[in-house]
């Protein structure tokens, strides 16, 4: 059975990332950072023709609290943004990829925009002290749905047990009368939360 066309691109980009340090690790690309810190590298797929890459960074300090929580997916990034907000003036957001053609070109392509643009962004955020004073002192930097999760966890991570407690408070008042998936999935959060780190 002949690979998918999705297959393919994958490949040509796994390819052309090799000699970044990027390996890839399921369905993302990592790089050991040492210490616990990973970069990561993952696509939006749109069809099976274009692809929009995601950079960000994992720790693993952050990851085996969510493990402890039963939240999360193991190598999720804290912080990450698309490559083209990192672009600039002429942002690429998506790379395409010709059905029947040669994918090394595109996928040089992109990884060379990631060697400009993204590990950049890697480099500056590869330390878990400045990332965690980065995302306290702007919350509103996080999505809605992850803010109040991942600033518990680090408060938490950074022996500030009040302060995450006032996190999960605050979200709990503002989400009082919801009932939607989210609501439930927070308070169920919150609760394993306040059982895993007691006062």
């Amino acid at each position: 059975m002949r690979p998918s066309l999705k297959t393919d691109v994958l490949v040509a980009v796994d390819t052309a990332l090799r000699s970044t340090g990027f390996v890839r690790r399921g369905h993302v690309w990592l790089e050991d950072r040492g210490d616990g810190v990973a970069g990561w590298l993952g696509f939006g797929v749109a069809g099976s023709l274009e692809l929009t890459p995601l950079v960000g960074v994992c720790f693993r300090r952050y990851d085996e609290v969510c493990r402890a929580l039963g939240v999360g997916i193991p190598t999720t990034p804290v912080v990450s943004v698309p490559l083209g907000f990192l672009m600039g003036d002429k942002p690429v957001w998506r790379w395409e990829f010709k059905t029947g053609g040669d994918h090394a070109p595109a996928a040089a392509s992109l990884v060379a925009a990631f060697v400009k643009f993204g590990k950049p962004y890697v480099d500056k955020n590869a330390k878990w002290d400045a990332v965690a004073k980065d995302l306290v002192a702007k919350p509103e930097s996080l999505l809605d749905f992850d803010r109040a999760r991942k600033l518990a966890i680090i408060h938490v991570l950074g022996g500030n047990r009040s302060a995450a407690v006032e996190v999960l408070k605050k979200e709990r008042e503002r989400i009082a009368d919801e009932v939607d998936a989210y609501a439930r999935s927070y308070r169920a959060f919150a609760q394993r939360f306040e059982i895993a780190f007691p006062a």
